[in-house]
């Protein structure tokens, strides 16, 4: 991936297949969304070494761009030097903090910036942070907020916006992207077949 394109090539691959598995760690699970033909792999647990572990243990065979969520995962910091480790290892990166956001598009990782729906507040100061972050793409949490926070803040959607959380269903999915998802991210194994 070129830097530059990084981000357009993760949203072309979500128009593809635009359920992204969201693994805790480098277990069988990790393993079995990689091998899948998904677009990405969300890792928002475990130990980056045992991640990127795993990823090479899948070879060199077309696998999901992997972006790993730095504000959750072990061993790596989420700071210009954890950065610079994961560049070139991994596709992206995940968090909520503008700061990381804005060192990872500059190292040419995607970068996506969860903003968690917890109240109107929380929804303001998320937009507001994501309007000077210019991330590649935001998600929101939980993924059926999503109608809500985008009725209230279209301007999110000058941007690819995804949808994380407690879904259960494949008509969760549906309803998601026919309101504007690019995606749906879930840890659910039974929705990561392809939509």
């Amino acid at each position: 991936m070129k830097r530059a394109d990084g981000g357009r090539i993760f949203v072309e691959g979500l128009r593809r297949a635009p359920v992204i598995p969201a693994v805790r760690g480098p277990d069988d699970a990790l393993q079995a969304a990689l091998s899948g033909p998904h677009a990405a792999v969300f890792v928002l647990g475990g130990d980056v070494f045992r991640v990127l572990e795993t990823m090479d243990q899948i070879g060199s065979r077309r696998k999901p761009a992997v972006c790993v969520n730095v504000d959750l995962v072990g061993g790596i910091s989420a700071d210009a030097s954890g950065l610079r480790f994961l560049a070139g290892r991994v596709a992206g990166i995940i968090s909520t903090h503008r700061h990381v956001i804005e060192l990872a598009k500059g190292l040419g990782l995607v970068a996506i910036q969860r903003l968690f729906a917890i109240d109107s507040g929380a929804v303001e100061r998320g937009a507001r942070l994501i309007g000077r972050a210019d991330p590649h793409c935001v998600e929101i949490l939980p993924a059926l907020a999503l109608p809500e926070v985008l009725a209230l803040y279209p301007k999110l959607l000058e941007r690819p916006v995804l949808a994380g959380g407690l879904l259960k269903s494949e008509e969760d999915v549906a309803a998601l992207l026919s309101t504007g998802a690019a995606g749906v991210s879930t840890s659910h194994r039974g929705l990561w077949r392809p939509s």
